[in-house]
């Protein structure tokens, strides 16, 4: 008779949701998101020293999207008909070697090509994390499982980038990346072993994933979170260099205030979780419809921080708790009503869309440069 390790199986309590798992799962999503935002906190430093604008940098985000988007329901699709342990540790191989590959990045066009890389796997990845969930945990935890993954990416904002911009400061941007790198090697360790190796090969089609949507609850989720997210990512892109040229934050209390900012993000995701449980289908998102219209008033008063500081680092605070609510309350509740969306890996698929109003962020951020507002200059080396 085979013994567990023999069958290819880790013992798992499910009863238990925080369990060694779930802990690493959601600790990949960690480092996902730590790795796409990274940017944000060490742009300048990146821009200062291969001598190009910040706004040049800042693209970096928006390729990113353009490529994570697309990608990932492809990627979702063709990973399932593959073997799920071995596929997922050849997808965060090839993340850590486009995040080594940006640590010896010797000039920008090889930093694109690398964030290229990451972003063509980083999608995928959250998809694989998806499918574990009958193997680590039970029904009753399903939608909590999704909460605390996607919530990964919130802890990373929190934690991750303001120590990722303490060590960019410290000891240069490109430590930054080898931090990520080490941390990686380390979350490739716990996943050999503690995630379980069995697994149910599972066909799914592309194109039966773009009929999600004809549904109009999926439509308007979409939509939704695209024009929601893109009036949040607009600033988030670029948050240091307004901290620091439109709030006037000193430079050594910049990493200060990317923590609060994470801190009210990570609220706004486990808040707008709670909003997606009151109510059924597409009832939730009417919950939101006061947010949106907060949301744009304290948008457009983004401006008057140039001019009121303390307006301004309050006003950032409070963008940062309105950040996820209307995102996290359409992403956790349509796709698990719909009877059109069976297949549990492609939740993250339609998740990824919102990284298209990334794409907005740069042109956006460009016509608010040309208008006398954020940073146009070239840093100097």
């Amino acid at each position: 008779m085979r013994t567990e390790a023999e069958s290819g199986k880790v013992r798992i309590d499910k009863e238990r949701f925080f369990n060694l798992p779930v802990v690493i799962l959601i600790a990949s999503s960690f480092m996902l998101g730590m790795s796409e935002f990274i940017v944000v906190g060490i742009l300048p430093d990146i821009a200062a020293d291969l001598k190009i604008s910040e706004v040049t940098v800042g693209n970096l985000v928006s390729l990113f999207a353009f490529v994570y988007a697309p990608v990932t329901p492809l990627g979702s699709a063709l990973s399932a008909r593959f073997p799920r342990f071995a596929t997922h540790l050849t997808l965060i191989g090839i993340f850590l070697a486009g995040n080594l590959l940006c640590a010896f990045a010797p000039n920008y066009a090889v930093l694109v090509v690398a964030r290229i890389m990451i972003a063509l796997v980083s999608g995928t990845l959250v998809a694989v994390a998806m499918t574990y969930v009958p193997d680590v945990t039970t029904d009753r935890f399903r939608t909590k499982f999704i909460a605390w993954v996607f919530s990964g990416f919130s802890i990373a904002s929190v934690v991750g980038v303001p120590v990722g911009t303490w060590v960019a400061n410290t000891f240069g941007w490109r430590w930054a990346f080898h931090m990520i790198n080490v941390l990686t090697i380390m979350l490739i360790v716990g996943m050999v072993v503690a995630l379980p190796r069995n697994s149910h090969i599972v066909k799914i089609g592309f194109l039966p994933q773009f009929r999600l949507f004809f549904d109009r609850r999926i439509q308007l989720g979409v939509l939704t979170v695209v024009f929601g997210a893109a009036a949040s990512y607009v600033f988030y892109t670029y948050l240091t260099p307004i901290m620091r040229d439109e709030v006037h934050v000193p430079e050594q209390y910049l990493s200060v205030g990317l923590v609060i900012f994470g801190a009210a993000c990570l609220w706004s995701n486990l808040y707008g979780g709670k909003l997606a449980d009151r109510g059924r289908g597409v009832e939730p998102l009417t919950h939101i419809r006061p947010i949106y219209c907060a949301h744009a008033v304290l948008m457009a008063s983004l401006v008057v921080a140039h001019w009121v500081p303390v307006y301004g680092a309050l006003l950032l605070v409070v963008l940062g708790m309105f950040m996820y609510l209307q995102i996290t309350c359409s992403v956790f509740q349509l796709p698990h009503d719909s009877a059109v969306f069976p297949v549990f890996p492609t939740v993250p698929a339609w998740f990824a869309y919102h990284s298209n109003s990334l794409q907005i962020t740069s042109f956006l951020y460009k016509t608010w440069a040309k208008c006398g507002h954020g940073i146009t200059r070239p840093s100097a080396g």
